[in-house]
């Protein structure tokens, strides 16, 4: 008997061969890929590490107005608010700043060292902002915590690195766990352990009746620490660039032969071919949801809070904090469960789409709500609440949408990150400007009763419409010619 060929090495066959077919296998193999996989070890560690990020965040929220009242020279109750909000403003400012070089920067030695920096420096500023006795350390700790976080970028990068086209936005999807899982531990350890003057802690450790706002921030800055040192002997490097390196230096000693250009790695990388069309428009789109999304952030709670006859919903903050808590729930769910099913079903340049449309809808809707409000009964003004949570979470797709299709358009690998630093740094500027500017121009409204109080849900709506005109643009670069 004649030894079996393979297919490639096969002579055309006779023709006793060509009677010999196999009738249970079919005609033609399934074209779908097969799903990778998701590595859960090294996935478990980019979340872990995503997670301390808002909890550092987060956690000055319960207290910080208090904590200004107490040790931030501030008398009036009535302007903390300005201080509040110039703190958080500098945190964005700080991250703006550098951002792009910690993205940058990771292109050049590598994901994991930035990551492990990220989550020293996390820790340490927290630290520091539990030891402030005064309104300049309050700040110079928040720049701080801003400058040192530029993890994001880089858990992106990683992120798409550990991943493919099968499974990848199966594992962005459950980026909002750690972030809202943040937040859950955040507020506890803001809301419950701040402010320890006087307690029985603060008799046994005189040094929390010192400094009363430390506990929280000391518990806060154990988690970077903690995903730190996980990161440091568990974590592996996701950087093509160095995996090569290391191994094409292997190779060489086993050879005994000196190859500069292998040893050094490919050309290296220029950031101008970043200068495209395609990623220029994918920052703007970005850019833009980032910019309604953080508003939209700060809008809700103070819609709620005003009273309906100013345009409002006269809430109180029992009811408010349900509506926001609803809200996140609304978008957890969504992006979990429906987000996968719904980039499978229609593709990532077409949900990004539809998502930024409803964001249109998502600032139409709001004074439809105040309406009710004004003359319709409560069931009616739930339902069109519940109504605005769902069609908001549909249009926050757009943010995994947008981060998958720029993860796929980075020319190369070794640009990856400069292209996340760069997406990121323009969230930390509409960081800096969204959410004063929003409030500002809703009192404006309210008070001079613009459009009958309305301008500032036409002002957003048409920011949120340039933003989808600019996402009709955008074409799936893999398959210019696909009609959509």
């Amino acid at each position: 008997m004649s030894p079996t060929r393979s297919v490639r090495d096969r002579s055309p066959p006779l023709d006793d061969e060509v009677d010999q077919v196999d009738e249970t296998r079919p005609l033609l193999e399934s074209s779908k890929p097969k799903v990778t996989p998701l590595p859960k070890t090294q996935l478990a560690l980019l979340f872990f590490i995503r997670a301390t990020d808002p909890i550092c965040y987060n956690v000055i929220f319960p207290f910080i107005n208090q904590m200004l009242l107490d040790v931030g020279g501030v008398d009036d109750p009535t302007v903390v608010g300005y201080r509040a909000g110039l703190v958080e403003s500098l945190f964005s400012l700080a991250q703006l700043l550098t951002i792009f070089h910690w993205g940058a920067l990771s292109d050049r030695i590598g994901r994991k060292p930035v990551l492990l920096l990220g989550c020293i420096g996390s820790s340490l500023s927290s630290l520091v902002f539990g030891f402030s006795n005064s309104f300049v350390m309050i700040v110079i700790a928040r720049c701080l915590n801003g400058a040192m976080n530029g993890n994001i970028a880089v858990l992106k990068c990683a992120l798409a690195e550990i991943t493919d086209s099968t499974n990848q936005a199966r594992a962005v999807s459950l980026f909002p766990i750690c972030l809202n899982g943040g937040i859950i531990i955040a507020s506890f350890l803001g809301g419950q352990l701040a402010n320890t003057r006087g307690t029985t802690l603060a008799g046994m450790f005189p040094i929390f009746e010192t400094f009363p706002y430390l506990l929280p921030m000391l518990l806060a800055s154990l988690f970077p620490m903690i995903s730190g040192l996980c990161a440091l002997f568990f974590l592996k490097e996701t950087l093509s660039t160095k995996i090569r390196k290391v191994d094409e230096e292997d190779v060489v000693e086993d050879e005994g032969v000196v190859r500069r250009k292998d040893v050094d790695g490919p050309t290296k990388a220029s950031s101008s071919e970043l200068v495209t069309k395609h990623i220029g428009l994918l920052i703007f789109t970005f850019a833009v949801q980032s910019f309604v999304g953080i508003s939209m952030n700060a809008l809700l709670p103070l819609f709620c809070f005003t009273p309906i006859e100013s345009g409002g919903l006269g809430m109180d903050s029992e009811s408010i904090g349900y509506v926001i808590s609803q809200r996140s729930v609304t978008v957890l769910l969504l992006q979990v469960f429906g987000f996968p099913w719904l980039a499978k079903k229609l593709g990532l340049v077409r949900l990004h789409r539809w998502a930024m449309v409803l964001w249109v809808a998502t600032f139409a809707i709001m004074p439809i709500i105040n309406l009710a409000a004004r003359s319709g009964p409560n069931w009616l003004v739930w339902s069109e609440l519940y109504a605005f949570m769902v069609i908001g979470a549909l249009a926050g797709v757009c943010s995994v949408c947008n981060l998958l299709m720029t993860n796929n358009a980075a020319p190369r690998p070794e640009l990856l990150g400069t292209l996340n630093g760069f997406s990121q740094m323009t969230s930390s500027v509409v960081g800096v400007v969204g959410p004063g500017s929003a409030n500002s121009l809703f009192a404006v409204s309210i008070e001079k009763h613009l459009l009958g109080g309305h301008l500032i849900w036409v002002v957003f709506g048409g920011v949120a419409a340039i933003g989808a005109a600019a996402a009709y643009l955008i074409e799936d670069e893999k398959e210019p010619g696909e009609e959509e």
